[in-house]
Formats: C-alpha cells, structure tokens, sequence
C-alpha cells in the first residue's frame, strides 16, 4: 500500500526506523530536511527522476487544540499553509526594495532628512499583534489523498484521528499564539513541513496521505528554539542546548512532550507496517 515514507532526520527518523520490521518488506524510508523551503528543495532535488506511487508522511506535530494531548495519533484530512502577515509582506516587498535606483535612494533619504524627530513613527503591522483581523479562510490549503487516508483510518482501527493540519513557515512556540491559530485557522495541529510536500505532489500521479503523533499540548510555551535551525533545514546541537538551557520549565514541556511522542510514533509504525 505505501511504497516511501518521509520522515524529517533525527529522533523521529530514528523511532520510525525502530518501528519497522528488518526481516519484512518495507517502503523505501526518506529523511527531509526541517522546514517548508528546505523540504521544498530536497524534493525538487530528489524527486526531479524517481517518482513514487504512494507516500505516507509520518512525525510529530504540536497541538492547535484542547482536545489533543501529546501521544495522540492523528491522520491528516488537509493541510493549510500559514505565513505570518509581517514576514509575507516583508517578503513581498524586498524584490521591490531591491529594484531602487540610487537616485530615487537618495531622494528619500533627503525627503527623510527634512522631518523632525516628533514627526517619525514606525509602522506597525497590527495583523501580526492581531491575528483576527487576518482572513484565514483565503489561507492556501491541499488535501490529502482521501482513498488512502480512508485505508490508514481502517488499519488503525480508531486509534487515530482526522484532523486538519496548519504548516508554519517558522516554529510556534507561545501557547497563546497556539491557541489563536487553532481558534482561527480551525486547524488541530501544526508542523512545518505537511503543506510543502502536499503542494510538491499535488499535480503528480502520487498519492499522499500523513499520520503524525502529537508531542506538544496548547497550554504551555515551549523554548524558542529558531535560532538553533540551519538554512538547511537541521539543528545546531550547541545552539539547541544553549536555547534549550535558557528557558528550563519550556525545555521539560518539550523534552517531556517529545519522548512521549516518539514512542508512540515508534509503535504506530509498527502497527502499520506488521499487521
């Protein structure tokens, strides 16, 4: 039924390693890379020449809702992409930036000269502070391939749940912001990879279904640990253990969350891939 897993490298890869039987056939395992644009490129990189039929995403993902505790199993329906409104602005507007002339550089500058002190005030983007006043329905969303998510459903027999996942663009560490994105977006969970891989194969003959295990819960902060993430898509040890160090009570919710998390990915695979 499943020909390759994508799974994202380190503790998940390994307890998803540990959850498949050596002696049996398995799918080809993958390890991606962290994060939506690092995994964007790994799969145009990897993918440009072999082309699998049927891909079951598995890994953890963080709560977006009261009702889902770390070690609980969930299925993806879809998945939504959501950028921060500051960054995608930001974003938007550097090739603009960029496409100055020094002549027109200048001007503002002499433009900028003639204002006092009193008279400058710097922007605000209040759809950041405010997430409501953002229109989340317009969010970009793709969907899982529904025949084989039915079949996962089957196979793990109520053990699991159907939500609807929210990919982020960087890592959600503030309950608050949890909360309200989950109130928001009606997404259950969030990751940083779901989107990516559904919208690289969402116009090839692949079918792609996800199944992850919940590690973190929505009442409690976790260690922002952004500053630990490579443009490549991997974790400095040492700037993990520093940040990890810094902010102590978060680092046990994590560390707590994840342990639980990966055991229980570990035996989802295991249920999958034996019965």
């Amino acid at each position: 039924m499943i020909d390759t897993i994508l799974v994202v490298q380190g503790p998940e890869l390994k307890s998803v390693k540990r959850g498949l039987t050596p002696e049996l056939s398995q799918p080809k395992l993958l390890s991606l890379p962290i994060g939506a644009a690092s995994v964007t490129r790994y799969l145009r990189q990897d993918f440009s020449s072999h082309q699998p039929s049927t891909i079951l995403v598995m890994g953890l993902c963080g709560s977006l809702s009261s009702q889902y505790q770390p070690g609980d199993v969930v299925i993806y329906r879809d998945c939504v992409k959501y950028i921060e409104e500051g960054r995608r602005k930001k974003e938007e507007g550097r090739s603009n930036r960029e496409e100055v002339t020094g002549k027109e550089e200048g001007r503002r500058k002499k433009w900028m000269g003639t204002q006092t002190p009193t008279n400058c005030k710097h922007h605000t983007d209040y759809s950041v502070l405010n997430p409501k006043s953002k229109d989340y329905s317009q969010l970009p969303r793709q969907k899982c391939d529904s025949v084989l998510t039915a079949k996962l459903q089957a196979h793990l027999k109520g053990k699991a749940s159907l939500v609807t996942g929210l990919t982020s663009d960087r890592f959600i560490y503030k309950a608050g912001e949890k909360q309200l994105l989950g109130k928001n977006t009606g997404a259950e969970v969030v990751d940083m990879e779901g989107f990516a891989i559904l919208n690289f194969f969402a116009n090839l003959s692949v079918s792609v279904a996800m199944v992850r295990v919940v590690s973190d819960d929505y009442y409690h902060d976790l260690p922002n640990i952004s500053s630990a993430l490579t443009s490549s898509g991997s974790l400095q040890p040492l700037a993990l253990a520093i940040a990890m160090f810094r902010q102590p009570l978060p680092a046990f919710q994590l560390i707590r969350g994840s342990i639980q998390g990966l055991k229980v990915l570990q035996e989802v695979t295991t249920c999958l891939f034996t019965d």
